[in-house]
């Protein structure tokens, strides 16, 4: 493992986690311990999995429905102040689909659903449409030096159905049009700050069907429109996937994951998958490595700290069983009773962890010049904040390493858990 030193933290600091927490238990002292409880048994851990999945999904579907009704009262009046409230309500929306992420890797469990009802045929065509990333901004909108050929600019008309079209055109993944960094982009533009200081500057009067900036506005307006309705119509598909009556309905994702002998393999193999793969490799360690902000996840609102921290908790929330109010037994309750020592292992890694996260989403959120994380990746090796975010970049490596062992210990499969459906 890797040594790491105490952090001190401030009240500020906890103030900043208990508001982005959205109510997840981010204390390892109060996680499922198995001496308040009784032996965790394969099927107790996998029913708490469900209920968690399902309060997830429908956090993230109210957070998207309210960033609906902010987003059509911006339409309905395109004042800046509107389009304020609209990104305030993108940043919320971030808090809780972040966390179930942890919930959504492509198995041999999950692949399918056939209910007839929600539509979903994979969970990774799903999260592509939901969650796409990196995007290529000059399929959707105007860009710097491009105002030519895009769907915007375009004449198709724009509807569910042909903004999905779209999505991989010229078999390139780059090429996304629906879904929350779609929506991210049409609030806020492009981000031309490089790494420093500053977000997208999308003016409101982008959307002004009397005094339209940059042409085409009802047209914009429409697009906006649209990706957002599917974002949460998907959530909503979601949703039922994992609900008590889907947990009861062959076909299913609650049902599938119910009913397979490879649930507990899968919830170890998307901890270390999001650990290692995404959070340690894709949405961090590249930037760091490069010091090219365009890699950061939500690089036009300058607020990947929020979507990294809330990642970290989803992984945290899988494998203590612990969210939102919701606690049952875990994976690291079985973990526990097959082999306590590796139990503490992560345990004091995924503290470690957390204090680095923490800081991440600190200096991002304090008041007074705030440190977003594409300002963090062009300070260079040797600055404090960069070394914080590079040294939690590698803890997390070392915890996809410990959570492979997990699974060993536990005599599990290794199940094909990939971070495909980010499009990266």
């Amino acid at each position: 493992m890797i040594n790491t030193s105490t952090l001190v933290y401030t009240w500020a600091l906890f103030i900043s986690i208990f508001l982005y927490a959205c109510g997840s238990n981010n204390s390892n002292d109060t996680a499922n311990s198995t001496s308040e409880r009784t032996t965790a048994t394969e099927n107790t851990v996998k029913n708490n999995y469900v209920n968690m999945a399902h309060s997830m999904y429908s956090d993230a579907l109210n957070s998207a429905q309210a960033l609906q009704s902010a987003i059509t009262t911006f339409l309905n009046s395109p004042s800046e102040e509107n389009l304020i409230l609209a990104k305030a309500a993108y940043k919320k929306a971030r808090i809780p689909y972040q966390q179930s992420e942890i919930m959504r890797w492509d198995t041999d469990i999950t692949l399918t659903s056939d209910t007839g009802i929600t539509g979903i045929a994979s969970v990774d065509e799903w999260e592509g449409q939901v969650n796409a990333w990196p995007l290529a901004e000059g399929l959707i909108d105007y860009t710097e030096n491009d105002t030519g050929n895009n769907i915007i600019a375009g004449t198709d008309t724009i509807t569910v159905d042909f903004l999905i079209s779209q999505n991989g055109l010229n078999d390139d993944e780059a090429n996304v049009a629906t879904g929350i960094h779609a929506i991210e982009f049409l609030l806020w533009g492009q981000d031309l700050n490089g790494t420093e200081a500053g977000a997208g500057a999308r003016p409101a009067s982008d959307y002004d069907l009397t005094n339209c900036s940059n042409n085409h506005c009802d047209r914009r307006a429409e697009y906006l429109r649209v990706v957002t309705q599917l974002l949460v119509d998907d959530l909503s598909n979601m949703v039922a996937e994992w609900s008590t009556e889907a947990s009861n309905t062959q076909g299913t994702l609650a049902y599938n994951f119910l009913n397979s002998n490879k649930a507990i393999a899968y919830i170890v193999g998307s901890m270390k998958v999001m650990a290692d793969d995404e959070l340690a490799s894709a949405r961090m360690g590249t930037a760091l490595e490069t010091g090219d902000p365009e890699e950061e996840h939500d690089c036009f609102s300058d607020l990947s700290h929020i979507a990294i921290y809330h990642n970290f908790q989803g992984i945290k929330n899988a494998f203590y069983g612990t969210y939102n109010g919701i606690s049952g037994d875990s994976f690291g309750n079985l973990l526990q009773q097959a082999d306590a020592s590796l139990y503490d292992t992560i345990d004091t890694l995924m503290s470690n962890i957390e204090a680095k996260i923490s800081q991440i989403l600190e200096v991002g959120e304090r008041t007074d010049n705030p440190l977003r994380f594409d300002q963090i990746i062009g300070l260079g090796a040797g600055h404090p904040e960069f070394d914080n975010a590079n040294a939690a970049s590698l803890e997390l490596i070392q915890l996809g390493i410990e959570l492979n062992l997990a699974r060993e210990a536990l005599s599990l499969v290794a199940l094909n858990t990939d971070g495909g459906g980010d499009g990266d």
